[in-house]
């Protein structure tokens, strides 16, 4: 991913927060934003809002992928975060430049190519948070968030159909990222 220069085009600051369906990335991104100077953007969550905007004009397709488990396309997903990132950095004005903690993106490869073509003038990636669980906590913490949450996707049938995909489609990506940071790592030491 491209890293531009942190005041190059006042690019927003970004680290991804990742972790499969029910892994506490909510959670912990809010304990996060206690302490630090941070933003907490859930993307499911600005997927969730924007299938109950009845003004929002993809809404039932990101409705139906969201009951179904599947990624919403990543020009929608992209452009909601967008859209919520330049409200909050406009809301903040006089403390700088923010980090935002983007939560549950990317999720696929087809989610960081859309991020290489649409974002890098625009935020600035510093890294990533991997939050690992077994899956059968996974589970358990769905089922029991499901009591209070109202999330059309916290039941059983959508929390599988959600580990597949995260199985098959995040956990390559997250991977992948590690493999580019281990590489990262490596070169900057022979450079010390």
């Amino acid at each position: 991913l491209d890293t531009t220069s942190l005041t190059e085009n006042n690019a927003h600051r970004v680290i991804f927060i990742l972790g499969g369906p029910g892994a506490g990335k909510g959670t912990q991104s809010e304990r996060i934003v206690d302490t630090y100077k941070c933003v907490h953007l859930s993307v499911g969550e600005l997927l969730r809002s924007g299938a109950e905007n009845e003004n929002y004009p993809h809404a039932d397709m990101v409705k139906e992928c969201l009951v179904q488990g599947k990624i919403v396309p990543v020009e929608l997903s992209l452009g909601l975060l967008r859209t919520a990132m330049d409200e909050k950095a406009a809301e903040e004005g006089s403390y700088g430049s923010r980090i935002f903690l983007v939560d549950g993106f990317p999720r696929n490869y087809d989610n960081v190519q859309g991020w290489m073509e649409h974002m890098p003038t625009y935020t600035s990636v510093l890294g990533a948070l991997v939050y690992n669980c077994p899956m059968e906590i996974l589970e358990q913490r769905i089922l029991s968030r499901a009591e209070t949450s109202g999330r059309s996707d916290d039941n059983l049938t959508s929390a599988r159909r959600r580990f597949d995909t995260f199985r098959k489609e995040t956990e390559p990506v997250v991977r992948a990222l590690e493999m580019a940071q281990a590489m990262q790592s490596t070169e900057n030491e022979g450079n010390g």
